[in-house]
């Protein structure tokens, strides 16, 4: 499976493009490029779904938003609305919209009409890189990440987390199309929610269910000081205080601490979460009725 992720940006920017497949290794990547090189780099690789951060047309709802982004704030994650109204639409602010519906003509073009709903398996999706990294991470960013580098940093590390490959992830640009990637290739698996009117856009999200609204408030420290360690709701790192575990040079665990995490590691997995990958990476034995 591959999807084609694609980071919308108004014309002067650009757009920016991320391959992936099941590798987890970005490829294809293309930065500030043209409608016409996008359209070109779909027609050679042929995707299986094509994943763009961009609403696909102005939105029919009054109030000046979609019913998609309406739902998703309701979890805290907040979007710009698409509007309905011509006037309010003719505004430079949204020239980048108007790039994200050229892309979609493009890629219906090349026969990747746009998602409603069902399979999207040869669609092209709305997707929002925000929205994504805030699902997969299972909390709103750390107060104060909004922008910048802090930004890029924290969703980088979110890819991560998800086994993304992300030393030749540049730019926030390119970080948000790898989103978008992942997110198609989630969808293509049939993890993916997408609620809102398929009349007037849905936005695709990187899972089948979500839970109670609203997402809680990542902390700051946990990706910050072991970012190749997953993180799992409610499952803390050794945090002992002893002098091994706490200096910022030393082990992640004491020795005879990480007995512990491998325990609560079997439960998660047992339940059907993405901890026995962890298990697997670190070399520890998964569950009998999980291999």
């Amino acid at each position: 499976m591959r999807s084609l992720g694609i980071d919308v940006g108004a014309k002067r920017k650009g757009l920016d493009a991320v391959l992936l497949d099941e590798s987890m290794v970005p490829s294809d990547a293309r930065r500030h490029a043209g409608l016409e090189e996008i359209a070109e780099l779909i027609r050679q690789v042929r995707p299986d779904v094509v994943a763009i951060d961009s609403p696909p047309a102005w939105g029919r709802s009054p109030g000046g938003s979609r019913l998609t982004e309406r739902e998703i704030r309701r979890f805290g994650i907040q979007s710009f609305g698409t509007p309905s109204d011509t006037k309010k639409a003719s505004s430079i602010f949204y020239d980048w919209m108007r790039a994200g519906f050229e892309v979609f003509e493009a890629a219906a073009r090349e026969g990747f009409e746009r998602y409603g709903s069902g399979p999207v398996a040869g669609k092209a999706i709305e997707v929002f890189p925000h929205a994504s990294a805030v699902v997969l991470a299972g909390c709103l960013p750390p107060r104060g990440v909004t922008r910048g580098r802090a930004k890029r940093e924290w969703r980088r590390g979110v890819l991560r987390d998800q086994g993304v490959e992300t030393d030749d992830l540049p730019s926030t640009d390119q970080v948000d199309a790898a989103l978008a990637a992942l997110t198609g290739l989630y969808a293509l698996r049939g993890r993916c929610f997408a609620p809102g009117d398929p009349a007037e856009g849905v936005i695709v999200l990187p899972s089948a269910t979500l839970p109670p609204p609203p997402f809680p408030r990542c902390r700051q420290s946990e990706r910050s000081r072991h970012p190749d360690q997953l993180v799992f709701r409610g499952l803390a790192r050794c945090g002992c205080g002893h002098p091994d575990c706490m200096a910022s040079t030393s082990r992640e665990f004491a020795p005879g601490h990480d007995s512990k995490r491998k325990s609560v590691l079997w439960s998660l997995a047992r339940s059907g979460q993405d901890a026995v990958d962890e298990l697997r990476r670190r070399g520890w034995e998964v569950p009998p009725e999980m291999r």
